[in-house]
């Protein structure tokens, strides 16, 4: 299965909300600065995000993002589904609705054996793996939180 980039940078972004926000809005200017991502693809996937049930939008001059729900709440499966949908590293696992999903071998087909279990494992440490560790993780590194953001929502 392939991470596509819009799926890198929604991970990246959530987490830098999560890591820096401490529940306030954050406006996609500020991310895109520290996650060195481009402002206007970030406005595209946090739309995408919102209407996932992901974020949450406030407007005004002390708008910006917000998750929907705490860091813990929110896995990397999470995201990745709402990023780029289902986790399928081969087109015969998916789940019918896509075309050219059918295999001529598919009902002997002893290698679709590996691909159910990885699909299974990924699945499963992507649904173990929450934004509030992804924050732990960062502790941990000793990346510093934002001074700005700890100040503005002082």
């Amino acid at each position: 299965m392939r991470i596509n980039t819009s799926t890198r940078y929604s991970v990246r972004a959530l987490f830098d909300l999560a890591f820096h926000g401490g529940g306030g809005p954050i406006q996609v200017k500020d991310i895109s600065r520290r996650q060195n991502l481009s402002q206007r693809y970030l406005e595209q996937i946090f739309n995408r995000l919102v209407r996932k049930g992901i974020l949450k939008s406030k407007r005004g001059p002390h708008g910006g993002y917000m998750l929907a729900r705490p860091p813990a709440g929110i896995t990397v499966a999470d995201i990745i589904l709402a990023a780029q949908g289902p986790i399928v590293p081969v087109a015969c696992l998916a789940d019918g609705k896509r075309k050219g999903t059918a295999c001529s071998v598919m009902p002997q087909c002893v290698t679709r054996h590996i691909w159910r279990e990885t699909q299974r494992r990924l699945s499963s440490y992507y649904n173990s793996v929450t934004l509030a560790d992804l924050c732990e993780m960062a502790d941990r590194q000793g990346i510093q939180r934002d001074p700005a953001v700890e100040s503005e929502q002082a």
